[in-house]
């Protein structure tokens, strides 16, 4: 019979858990918004939804695993900081869960687990080199080397989101200035509404965000009405990312990069200037690198947690 695990997706918004088998099926799920909460209540929560879906599964699970956004000690079980949940600091996550459910219990970075996830499940398979980017609200990362996540020295491997494109750009929420991150992510590109909004230069992106707060979803929606301001914007965006993933070919050599995110609804107005960038750096053989979109949409975050369980108990 084949092995399962469970397998937990936890954001801001969201909490999603799930009994994932050995071919990525997904046998029981639960889906809930994030309690607005403390966070020991909050923890409380993952863990009671985690025993929910334990509870109904066959055959039982052989270990867990909680994907999560944010700074993640992976060995000790422990979210040293998790930007989306306000007061996730140095807390561990995985004691109380091993000790509920009486399995082995692990935690990993959400973008990391993605990376596996593609890897094992998805639009990676069939590589043994992989480097995955979420382009999203941030830009996150993770790398898979000869078919195991790499996590490096201290957990934090594949943080791409912040690779230095413009010492003398925006600065970014980590501090530094011109992070990929700073220049090309959701909030990058809400930032750039804002100031094509400001300056008065387009009267279709005026009339879509009206009086709200400017959004990626809105600039992508004028310059499909056809903005061409709002379109060069975000083909510049692209441009950028691809100089950066460019960059990371080049150091990593991977089989394969992988996509997933909500930017990836901007189409080929995004893609296509980050596809012909990315080629245009990489260096020798790395102009062979395959380029991929994600397979596994919205269950990412759980077939990415899935898939580090199975990893774990693989050793």
């Amino acid at each position: 019979m084949n092995r399962t695990v469970l397998a937990a997706d936890f954001g801001g918004t969201h909490l999603r858990a799930a009994v994932v088998d050995e071919a990525g099926g997904i046998l029981q799920r639960s889906d809930h918004a994030t309690p607005a909460s403390t966070p020991q209540n909050v923890a409380a929560t993952v863990v009671d939804l985690l025993a929910e879906v334990a509870r109904a599964a066959s055959p039982q699970p052989s270990a867990v695993c909680i994907a999560t956004a944010g700074l993640i000690n992976a060995d000790q079980g422990k979210v040293i900081l998790a930007p989306n949940i306000p007061g996730f600091r140095n807390l561990v996550l995985t004691t109380p869960v091993a000790e509920r459910l009486g399995i082995p219990a692990f935690i990993e970075n959400d973008a990391s687990a993605a990376a596996l996830g593609e890897f094992r499940f998805g639009a990676g398979r069939g590589t043994r080199h992989l480097l995955h980017a979420t382009l999203g609200t941030g830009i996150g990362g993770g790398i898979v080397i000869d078919g195991r996540l790499y996590r490096g020295a201290s957990g934090l491997a594949g943080e791409i989101g912040h690779i230095i494109l413009n010492p003398a750009g925006p600065k970014c929420n980590c501090g530094s200035r011109g992070c990929l991150e700073a220049m090309v992510s959701g909030v990058a590109f809400a930032q750039r509404a804002k100031k094509i909004l400001e300056q008065r230069k387009s009267p279709v992106l005026h009339e879509i965000v009206g009086y709200g707060e400017p959004t990626a979803a809105h600039l992508h929606a004028a310059a499909a009405k056809g903005d061409a301001l709002c379109e060069a914007e975000i083909r510049h965006g692209g441009h950028l990312l691809g100089l950066g993933l460019g960059s990371l070919v080049n150091v990593l050599n991977p089989d394969a990069v992988t996509l997933s995110g909500g930017l990836l609804a901007m189409g080929d107005m995004l893609i296509g200037p980050m596809r012909e960038a990315m080629y245009s750096l990489a260096y020798g053989p790395a102009a062979g690198t395959l380029l991929r979109t994600s397979t596994l949409g919205e269950d990412a975050g759980l077939l990415g947690a899935a898939a580090v369980a199975f990893e774990r108990l693989d050793g």
